[in-house]
């Protein structure tokens, strides 16, 4: 399970004329790559929802612009989450959303800046 060091909001855009908000995730374990999620509001305007996730395999030497045109950055929506022993894709999805939603003041901010 990949597990959050540090989130952050990066800006605040339309993807594929969805307006969403662009999230700037580190991993708190060696290997695991950063991220950039790209969080919605539900249809109904209750829920945030996970819209797009994009792997960055950066290396700073090499990609010190640090923007998403770079070979590094890998859209990864649709195998970001994986059936993994007794927990579904779908349940992994949730508990990631869960705890990028509890991390530090982030639910707040994304809700004020997504749901009117």
């Amino acid at each position: 399970m990949y597990v959050i060091q540090n989130a952050k909001i990066t800006k605040a855009m339309e993807l594929n004329g969805v307006s969403c908000v662009e999230v700037a995730v580190e991993p708190a374990q060696a290997g695991d790559p950063s991220l950039l999620l790209y969080i919605t509001g539900s249809k109904d305007g209750s829920n945030l929802e996970l819209h797009r996730v994009v792997r960055n395999h950066h290396d700073l030497t090499l990609d010190w612009y640090n923007n998403n045109v770079s070979a590094a950055f890998e859209d990864s929506t649709e195998f970001a989450f994986e059936n993994t022993g007794d927990i579904t894709a779908e349940q992994e999805k949730e508990g990631f959303m869960k705890a990028l939603l509890n991390y530090s003041s982030m639910n707040q901010e994304l809700r004020s800046k997504l749901l009117k």
